[in-house]
């Protein structure tokens, strides 16, 4: 098969455009129960979340839980120009359509220290938690310019867009996430 990054991000959102509604309802259920059965939010009281859009893998069922135990810090991104900070929220409401379309925070509290849970999306990943995201690099730059904060990164995705055995090839910025999360599996 070939590796070739655009080939494998075609494939993926041909992939995630094709699964029937409940189909992919249910299958965002099963993520959201296996983020919540992993243990990894317990001892974290900050979480940096994407709110998810079009055929992604679902957060706002997480996102709107994390709201509603105010046990956590919630913070998602927002992106200016070719950069992304995260913003703290403290209801959905605080978001509106912004970059791409995509519901960003218009108010909020701009995060200077990241120090938590990250909750990244991508398009492919492999075993070896290589990544492929969208290709604006806005996650890669972040966490280049948050080397030094303690960020634990979790990639959510559907289980077929894990490739079974190739591997991808990383460039020296590309950012590997710590785990992936699936309907079926950590990876």
């Amino acid at each position: 098969m070939d590796n070739n990054k655009s080939i494998l991000r075609d494939r993926a959102k041909k992939l995630r455009a094709g699964m029937p509604l409940q189909e992919k309802h249910e299958k965002d259920m099963l993520i959201y129960n296996n983020i919540l059965a992993s243990g990894i939010l317990g001892a974290t009281k900050q979480v940096y979340i994407y709110v998810s859009y079009g055929t992604e893998a679902d957060t706002t069922f997480l996102i709107e839980k994390l709201l509603q135990q105010q046990q956590h810090m919630v913070a998602v991104p927002r992106v200016n120009g070719k950069e992304m900070d995260f913003y703290r929220i403290r209801e959905m409401a605080d978001l509106k359509p912004g970059f791409n379309g995509i519901p960003e925070p218009v108010t909020g509290q701009l995060i200077t220290k990241c120090n938590g849970i990250m909750f990244m999306p991508g398009l492919v990943f492999d075993k070896n938690h290589g990544r492929i995201g969208y290709g604006g690099g806005y996650y890669d730059r972040y966490l280049s310019r948050h080397k030094d904060d303690n960020i634990f990164k979790v990639a959510i995705a559907y289980d077929f867009q894990v490739l079974e055995t190739e591997k991808i090839i990383m460039e020296t910025h590309d950012i590997k996430p710590d785990i992936i999360i699936t309907e079926k599996a950590s990876y």
